[in-house]
């Protein structure tokens, strides 16, 4: 089912808020990341590619996103490269509070070349960095609210015992509480 979809769903039974678990998401293609988060945001940069001579590209949200409601992401040093890309738009465009652990820093473009032997040569070739210019290579980004959680299973991933998550849910009844103020 699409995000748009699923969002008409949601909005259908009254979804006020939401929560975007993005813990241990090792990432994937940089244009997925930047489909996401403009999902979210209605305009502003995503993500800026860099090479040693300077700006390479400047993604941006460009249209509309589905929804202005509250917004919180879990993270954690398990969150790498497309994931810490879509973490530091929504953070770096006041968009999101990410609640967690700093990620794990993955913010190097790397092209890799096939060798005549078999082999082949990997070469970073450029690096990410958020909209507020922070460089997430090897610093990752950093939760608006750092909070520890003890080994839990899988199945206890959302519940009462997943102290992110909880977190999550307190900052969001805040939000949704002050949004609803007079």
């Amino acid at each position: 089912m699409r995000w748009q979809q699923r969002y008409k769903i949601f909005e259908q039974q009254g979804v006020n808020a939401y929560i975007l678990d993005l813990r241990n998401n090792p990432g994937g293609l940089l244009n997925g990341g930047i489909e996401i988060a403009r999902l979210w945001l209605d305009s502003g940069s995503i993500v800026y590619t860099f090479d040693r001579r300077g700006v390479l590209d400047d993604f941006v949200a460009d249209g509309s996103a589905l929804t202005d409601a509250p917004l919180v992401l879990l993270v954690n040093e398990g969150t790498a490269s497309a994931s810490e890309i879509l973490a530091g738009a929504l953070q770096d465009n006041r968009r999101a509070q990410l609640v967690g652990n700093t990620t794990f820093g993955k913010g190097l473009i790397q092209s890799l070349f096939d060798l005549s032997d078999g082999s082949g040569l990997v070469v970073t070739v450029a690096k990410y960095k958020t909209p507020a210019n922070h460089d997430i290579n090897r610093s990752g980004i950093r939760p608006d609210k750092t909070v520890p959680l003890a080994a839990i299973t899988r199945d206890q991933m959302g519940t009462a015992n997943d102290t992110q998550y909880q977190a999550a849910i307190d900052i969001l009844k805040q939000s949704t509480v002050m949004a609803s103020a007079p």
